[in-house]
């Protein structure tokens, strides 16, 4: 997540993410777990769009920055 805060992810770490995500929920004994799982999932799953619009916002800062 700290990645995606800093412009430094990529596309496909979304559905990464939420794999991982997934693979916790419901497979640890640490009630915990679910409560770590469920808001990353969330915000994949209502935020999508703009996970993606920021990742690309984020990319074009960088290439201006590089010319």
């Amino acid at each position: 997540m700290h990645r995606f805060q800093t412009g430094n992810a990529k596309r496909d770490e979304i559905d990464m993410l939420y794999e991982l995500s997934k693979q916790i929920e419901g497979h640890t004994i640490c009630a915990l777990g679910d409560g770590a799982a469920w808001p990353v999932q969330g915000l994949i799953r209502h935020f999508r769009p703009e996970l993606e619009r920021r990742m690309d916002e984020f990319e074009k800062k960088k290439s201006a920055a590089s010319n």
